[in-house]
């Protein structure tokens, strides 16, 4: 499996040129020149191999989509293209269609909406029709109907819009109006719709877009909700719902309609009122869902509490604004808050029985969660009432349950749990992680069975440097079909458990070349890999950072695909033969796509995208191995300037996170806009070094440290012209928190560049981390901030490691930046180093910009902040003129005119 031995040869044409004293001097980019550069997204193959499609996006213009033959000269450029599909007779590709960028920008400047059309192209002719105002199409399955939701239009607010059935075959549209969802069924020949008049009438009709009719099932003044059909089964479900003046929300009933393809369908109704143990003062919720199993034989839905409707406030005026926060509240106020509109759409979880008319509550609908094995005859429910603390650091645990559906009974089959159970696809199996095995349990047997007990290799992440009481496993579980086996991993390897048979199949041999292998389905089956089929795996070398493909039968026999030093993923086949597409690119190479078969015999390039680069200068990687100050081997991905010349001398922008290395291969398009973008720092003369960063409990600054210092020194111990005296450190959120540490604490770095850093520890763990609500002291002891205990156990370590307390030992200027809403950190911790090194008398700059959350979303904010970003590097690290916001005093009125 060496690389060396698996190249991947790409058989295309080749031009030669000969080269001339006049040919064009090569530049690096100017920030005019990044708005030319491409990106290929949504690639598509069609069912027989012959038509590929795929989106190429402009980092700032008009994109468009291809639609070439892989065996022909056809080609057809669709500008504004988006979202293109085949059918699967692989005749039409069908696409959304957008006003152009600069159209797009005004109407959302002047807050208008943006409509878009549906191109549809016959792929034997090349014609194309255009169809006005369609927000969504649809192909249903044997191709011969495509099914078109259009636009309402400003005219009418809310409602339905018109729905369109398009027949293929003769270009016939059947319209119906006033459509507020359409699902077809799987089969592709019905499509059940659910329309709401202009009268107030609502309904759902049956639409059989081939006979061209259509037949109401349910009309009139009551709402229609959650239309879903049965996968393989003529039996449409959707809940009908009657308003209650005094109540929140409708009286709900369940309706299964059956017999659909007869003169006179059947009809079966769930009446909650008429149900004895339906939950008292609930409802079946509209927000609750409806699933039907495959055959229709179970239904499961969602009962909520069904409350009285609030009087209207007389004085609201005099009704107190106040929280009462309890530090005996299990959730605190602040996550309640923001998940109130979630806590608000709790329901119990019901399932009913049509064929025999049983109904059980299977959850509480409070604090239990629970989902439905597949076939829904078992359900599994979490319950962590036992283990609800106030005190949290962050980890919780639960009671894992499996429920028979037909009479709510229940078994509890794990206990103080922190995982949950994954199901098998026909529902017979749960696969679950517990004390780093894994377990499967045989739901009918009630046995559990440990399928890795009997290995040598951990199953658990032993990386996970976190400072939690468990590692979680390396990875989750994937289920064959039939049930016949599970694949499990460990860092390294793939392996099968056959159900039914005690044993565990390694499927790969990574750990001898520390190459990772993870199951991929390249023809994405509905029922799942096969154990009768080759199996097909990515692969990445955490060696060369390389990548490729790997397929072997279920005895673990097979062979490298294809491999090389590069970023190769996105293996999808055509569904009727032997045809697969795949990505694959460099650092230096734009990402491309390619055509081959599944043995990767002949590798075909089939898109070209960024050709324009090849006028200009590029730079390459190389990675960079060193250790940590403790012994930990660690690399790093150093970018060499685009325009680099040895024996020059440049300055280096050292970018941080946490685990940055394995991008190595990665291609790394120019983007004005963003702050951090690597390839603009090449561009404009940088060495950029993204080093990876790991961990020791108790201490993630002086941690950061510990790895940084190694990392530098071993960039300098190459020799490749990094000015030693010239290098920055910059990182967002996390990366800022360690950017603050590291250059108050060092001296290898001239510059320092922080976008929302944590600063003072200790206030830090007692604030919120707002977007969610939660404690940062959760995230402090088992999450990023890896302290494992709180301040007052060890107040040291958080003084040792907060940038505010050793502000003093700073000579490096920094640039801090905050939006004033940051909700992850509290833009408060930027007012701390700021006012400190204020106080201090030290260099620094802190830009606030206003309304913004933890990143920023406002276009013209972005391009601000990429702009000083690149510019204060450029002072302290090129010796180029400050701006004065860089140096100097320049007050707020004075701000505000610029």
């Amino acid at each position: 499996m060496s690389l060396s031995r698996t190249p991947i040869i790409v058989i295309a044409s080749v031009s030669l040129a000969i080269g001339s004293a006049y040919a064009q001097v090569k530049r690096t980019l100017k920030p005019e020149d990044y708005k030319q550069w491409q990106s290929l997204v949504s690639p598509q193959i069609s069912a027989d191999g012959h038509w590929l499609a795929y989106q190429i996006a402009l980092v700032d213009g008009d994109g468009q989509v291809m639609i070439k033959n892989s065996d022909g000269p056809e080609k057809f450029e669709v500008p504004n293209g988006a979202g293109a599909k085949f059918s699967d007779n692989s005749q039409w590709c069908g696409y959304l269609l957008g006003p152009p960028k600069a159209v797009a920008d005004k109407l959302r400047e002047e807050k208008k909406p943006i409509e878009t059309k549906f191109g549809l192209r016959k792929l034997s002719t090349g014609t194309e029709a255009i169809y006005e105002g369609v927000q969504s199409f649809t192909f249903l399955k044997g191709s011969r109907t495509v099914l078109l939701q259009r636009f309402r239009g400003t005219t009418k607010p809310e409602g339905g819009s018109d729905f369109v059935a398009l027949n293929l075959a003769t270009g016939e549209p059947l319209t119906v109006g006033n459509v507020i969802a359409a699902v077809p069924n799987k089969a592709g020949d019905l499509v059940a719709l659910s329309i709401v008049s202009d009268s107030g009438f609502k309904g759902v009709q049956i639409l059989d877009p081939l006979a061209n009719t259509l037949r109401a099932v349910q009309w009139g003044k009551e709402d229609i909700y959650d239309l879903t059909w049965a996968e393989k089964a003529d039996v449409v479900g959707f809940l009908v719902g009657t308003v209650n003046e005094k109540k929140d929300g409708d009286a709900n009933i369940a309706k299964l309609v059956t017999d659909l393809r007869k003169a006179i369908p059947t009809f079966k109704v769930f009446d909650p009122t008429k149900e004895g143990a339906f939950p008292k003062g609930a409802r079946i919720a509209e927000f609750g869902g409806l699933v039907l199993n495959e055959d229709a034989t179970v239904v499961a839905f969602g009962a909520a509490d069904w409350k009285d409707k609030k009087k209207p406030d007389t004085k609201p005026q005099d009704k107190p604004g106040v929280e009462v926060w309890n530090t005996k509240d299990i959730r605190v106020i602040p996550e309640q808050k923001v998940n109130a509109g979630r806590d608000k759409l709790k329901t119990r979880l019901c399932v009913w029985h049509p064929a025999v008319n049983t109904f059980a509550a299977i959850t509480d609908g409070v604090e239990q969660t629970g989902y439905l094995v597949p076939g829904l005859e078992r359900a599994v429910i979490m319950d962590p009432k036992p283990y609800q603390n106030p005190v949290n650091h962050g980890v919780s645990y639960h009671d894992v349950y499996i429920a028979d559906t037909k009479t709510g009974l229940r078994t509890r089959i794990l206990q103080d749990t922190q995982w949950t159970p994954v199901p098998s696809r026909k529902g017979k199996y749960l696969a679950y992680f517990e004390r780093k095995n894994w377990w499967l349990y045989d739901i009918a047997a009630d046995k559990k069975t440990n399928l890795t007990g009997d290995t040598h290799v951990p199953f658990d992440d032993i990386d996970d440097d976190h400072t939690v009481p468990e590692k979680a496993a390396v990875g989750p579980p994937v289920w064959l079909a039939n049930d016949d086996g599970v694949i499990l991993v460990d860092k390294y390897d793939s392996y099968l458990a056959r159900t039914g048979v005690n044993s565990l199949t390694p499927l790969t041999n990574g750990r001898k070349d520390k190459q990772v292998y993870r199951l991929i389905e390249p023809d994405q089956p509905e029922d799942g890999p096969s154990i009768q089929k080759p199996l097909y795996f990515s692969v990445f070398d955490e060696v060369e950072k390389g990548s490729g493909f790997y397929s072997c039968d279920s005895k673990g026999k097979g062979k490298i695909l294809a491999m090389d030093n590069k970023a190769i993923n996105g293996l999808v086949k055509a569904k009727d033969v032997d045809r697969v597409i795949f990505m694959m690119g460099t650092f230096e190479q734009s990402p491309n796509l390619y055509l081959t078969n599944l043995q990767m015999t002949a590798i075909k390039p089939e898109s070209k995208t960024n050709p324009q680069q090849a006028n200009f200068l590029w730079g390459h990687t190389e990675l960079v191995k060193y250790k940590s100050r403790w012994g930990k081997p660690l690399e790093g991905n150093l970018i060499y300037p685009a325009d680099y010349v040895k024996g020059r001398s440049y300055p280096m922008v050292t970018y941080i996170y946490e685990k940055m290395s394995d991008s190595l291969h990665a291609y790394m398009a120019p983007v004005d806009w963003s702050s951090y973008n690597p390839q603009v720092l090449s561009q404009n003369g940088y060495f950029v070094y993204l080093p990876d960063i790991t961990y020791k409990a108790r201490n993630p600054g002086l941690s950061a440290l510990d790895c940084l210092e190694p990392a530098i020194d071993a960039v300098l111990a190459l020799h490749v012209g990094v000015d030693s005296t010239k290098i920055g450190l910059m990182g967002h959120s996390w990366g800022a928190y360690e950017t603050a540490f590291v250059t108050t604490v060092s001296k290898y770095f001239a510059v320092g560049v922080a976008g929302a850093p944590l600063t003072e520890l200790t206030s830090m763990y007692n604030s919120y981390y707002w977007n969610a609500g939660i404690t940062d002291q959760q995230i402090f002891e088992t999450s990023q901030g890896r302290m494992e205990v709180p301040f007052w156990e060890d107040p040291k370590v958080y003084f040792d490691n907060s940038p505010v307390w050793q502000s003093k030992k700073r000579t490096a200027p920094i640039l801090i930046t905050f939006g004033d809403q940051d909700g992850a950190v509290d833009w408060h911790q930027g007012q701390y180093l700021y006012n400190t090194l204020r106080r201090m008398g030290k260099t620094a700059v802190m830009l606030v910009y206003a309304g913004e959350n933890h990143g920023l979303a406002k276009r013209a904010n972005q391009l601000d902040y990429a702009h000083r970003v690149r510019h204060y590097l450029d002072v302290y690290l090129k010796g180029v003129k400050p701006e004065p916001w860089v140096t100097d005093d320049v007050p707020l009125l004075k701000q505000l005119d610029q």
